[in-house]
C-alpha cells in the first residue's frame, strides 16, 4: 500500500488541468495543454480577457493568485508557466506546489458558454 500512494500522488500531479469536483476529459486536458477552447476550435477572442490578475507569495511553497470576475463566466482556467493547472469557479487560486527560489508566471482565462477566452496578461512571482 505504501508504494501505491506515491504513485497516485505522482499521477495526480501529472494531470495538466483539474477541477476540484471532477477531472476534465482527456480531450479537454489536451486542449488546455495546447491553450485551446473547451469545445474545440481554439480560443474565442470575443470573450473579454480576465483583468486584475495578481499573485502574492504567502509562504515558501505557497502563492495566492486572484483576479477580477468576467461577466457570465462559468469557470476560469489557471495557467502556471503556460500550462493549465486548475479550473476554478471562483476568482482566486492557492498554488501550494511551488518551490522556493523558482519564478512562476500565472495567467487566467475565462470560460463562457463552454468556450475558452484568451489568456490574461501574466504576472510573475518568486517564492
Amino acid at each position: 500500500m505504501k508504494k501505491l500512494i506515491p504513485a497516485l500522488l505522482l499521477l495526480s500531479l501529472a494531470i495538466s488541468c483539474t477541477k476540484a469536483d471532477s477531472l476534465p476529459g482527456s480531450q479537454e486536458q489536451e486542449r488546455a495543454r495546447k491553450g485551446g477552447g473547451t469545445t474545440g476550435g481554439g480560443v474565442d477572442n470575443s470573450i473579454p480577457p480576465v483583468s486584475g490578475v495578481s499573485a502574492s507569495v504567502v509562504g515558501p511553497t505557497n502563492v495566492y493568485v486572484k483576479w477580477n470576475a468576467v461577466p457570465n463566466a462559468t469557470s476560469y482556467w489557471v495557467y502556471r508557466n503556460g500550462t493549465c493547472i486548475a479550473i476554478m469557479t471562483n476568482t482566486n487560486y492557492a498554488d501550494n506546489y511551488v518551490t522556493p527560489g523558482v519564478s512562476y508566471t500565472y495567467a487566467i482565462a475565462a470560460v463562457i458558454n463552454s468556450v475558452l477566452g484568451p489568456k490574461s496578461t501574466s504576472v510573475t512571482v518568486t517564492p
